[in-house]
């Protein structure tokens, strides 16, 4: 099979951060799998929830990246540390409207945000909210992982949600955990795709996978989907790595 390149727009491997990376040496274990597998660049998206002020969470975010870069510079993927952008998984709350700094946990300061929506069923006010939030706040909103609200009785919600102006985002684990890849081709084929990430977490649990992923997105005769939600996912990475080193 063709190797592809690849960035990923949403991992968690910063080192101590949430449920990603313990440490170091963990961190340098999954940056080292995905270069293996041909990623060219990664956006760190550690979760941020409305318990922590935002301060708090970029104080730990750098700290973190910091760490990591100088463990990168000193081993023999020197180089790739310029290729990590910034940002955030943010936890959906309803006082998102209102938080004026709402643009700093955008992915490297560009007007994308990931959001990962509530993990139950969801009433109309959350999509009137996802909708005020592009609005008010000015964002572009990337919703995480949406396979995963189907089992909370959510279809019509996302229905009415993919009619909206968002992207969303496909786990690469949807495409290979069992019983779930005819569900991840139907959305794939009817084009309720637009991006696929790792939304990688260690190096055993949701670890690095794309290649996993695409090899089988081949042998289902998808490269053309393939090659618009790789497409896709460069030119948001492109963007937030362009909006950082404005910063």
């Amino acid at each position: 099979m063709e190797k592809y390149e690849y960035y990923d727009v949403h991992t968690h491997f910063l080192p101590g951060m949430d449920l990603g990376c313990k440490d170091i040496k963990d961190a340098m274990q999954m940056v080292r799998r995905m270069v293996e597998q041909g990623c060219m660049g990664v956006i760190a998206t550690p979760h941020f929830y409305s318990n922590e002020t935002i301060e708090s969470f970029l104080n730990r975010r750098e700290e973190s990246f910091m760490k990591l870069t100088e463990e990168i510079k000193e081993s023999e993927i020197s180089g790739f540390e310029k290729a990590i952008c910034l940002g955030a998984e943010v936890g959906y709350h309803k006082s998102l409207i209102f938080e004026p700094q709402l643009k700093k946990l955008c992915l490297g300061r560009s007007d994308y945000i990931l959001l990962e929506l509530p993990f139950a069923k969801w009433g109309p006010e959350v999509l009137e909210n996802v909708q005020k939030m592009m609005q008010v706040r000015e964002v572009d909103i990337i919703i995480a992982h949406l396979e995963r609200f189907f089992e909370y009785g959510n279809k019509k919600y996302i229905n009415e949600l993919l009619k909206m102006n968002v992207m969303i985002q496909m786990n690469t684990e949807h495409l290979l955990k069992f019983g779930a890849f005819r569900h991840a081709l139907d959305m794939i084929k009817n084009k309720r795709v637009d991006i696929l990430s790792t939304d990688c977490h260690g190096t055993f649990f949701y670890p690095p996978n794309m290649e996993q992923a695409l090899a089988k997105m081949v042998k289902a005769d998808l490269q053309t989907d393939i090659e618009r939600m790789l497409e896709n996912s460069y030119l948001v990475y492109n963007a937030s790595m362009r909006a950082a080193q404005r910063i």
